[in-house]
């Protein structure tokens, strides 16, 4: 091989070694990428799940609360502090109003350890039944308070979720009590 031909060749070499370096470089900086955006979507999870059992915290804070006024609603439920009547036909429901989580109309809730969240709840009683039995089984008359309970947890994600909860408020009891539907509003 000549002179000249060992020069081409060594540039040739340069050449294709350069090439397969920014092809390694740019492959590396993919990897990068992708790994930097699946720790990303991790934590989004993380807080979503810690949102959500936050929530979850408060409506059952929200459930012992009610079991623990027993007391007649119509007294306590005055459209503030978190208690909230039914609202008229046609009326929006106060969960939706954004000023509705706002501390001095709704109630605190403790979150878990280790979760720094603002969660708060607001529980709307929305009806009275009155259980008598049937025609061919009577039976004495309890009365059941039917309640509405939205928990809501806000910190880098949020988690809405809501219950329907009756509670016996005077008679035996029957198993028409405690937590009758729950839902993530996605809200």
């Amino acid at each position: 091989m000549n002179l000249r031909s060992r020069r081409l060749a060594r540039g040739s070499v340069l050449f294709i070694c350069l090439a397969l370096l920014l092809a390694l470089a740019v492959g590396g900086m993919a990897v990068a990428q992708t790994a930097t955006l699946e720790l990303r979507m991790a934590r989004a999870e993380r807080e979503a799940a810690l949102a959500f059992h936050a929530a979850e915290v408060a409506l059952d804070e929200a459930e012992a609360w009610v079991e623990a006024n027993a007391a007649d609603p119509s007294a306590l439920f005055v459209d503030s502090g978190g208690l909230y009547a039914p609202p008229g036909y046609g009326e929006p429901e106060p969960w939706l109003d954004g000023n509705v989580w706002a501390a001095e109309n709704s109630r605190a809730a403790t979150a878990p350890p280790g979760v720094s969240v603002d969660t708060r709840y607001i529980v709307e009683w929305l009806a009275v039944v009155v259980d008598r039995g049937t025609a061919s089984n009577p039976l004495p008359a309890t009365t059941i308070d039917i309640f509405r309970i939205t928990a809501r947890s806000v910190g880098s994600t949020r988690a809405t979720l809501q219950t329907t909860y009756a509670r016996t408020r005077s008679g035996p009891p029957r198993t028409l009590a405690g937590r009758l539907s729950w839902v993530d509003l996605g809200l």
